[in-house]
């Protein structure tokens, strides 16, 4: 494996400043993205889901105690077999 360069703290904080900004820059792109998915349309959850659990079974209304809102995110995954090769 090969190891980075032992540096000066000058060349490192320099390093260090030049990393920095490309940090910035992802962290201004997630939070962009995360407000894009806050700004979502809502849909409906017109399904009756029961469950059970140690006080008996309750619908999704129950398991939330009631609360009118409920967000879930929803993540599609396209899982492949592995094939030999």
């Amino acid at each position: 494996m090969k190891t980075p360069p032992i540096v000066s703290r000058d060349e490192w904080n320099a390093a260090r400043e030049k990393l920095l900004v490309k940090e910035k820059e992802l962290t201004r792109a997630h939070d962009a993205l995360a407000a894009q998915r806050r700004r979502m349309p809502w849909m409906a959850v017109e399904k009756k889901y029961w469950f059970d659990g140690p006080v008996g079974r309750l619908s999704l209304a129950d398991l939330f105690e009631g609360r009118r809102q409920l967000i879930v995110y929803r993540q599609r995954r396209v899982i492949r077999p592995l094939t030999n090769r």
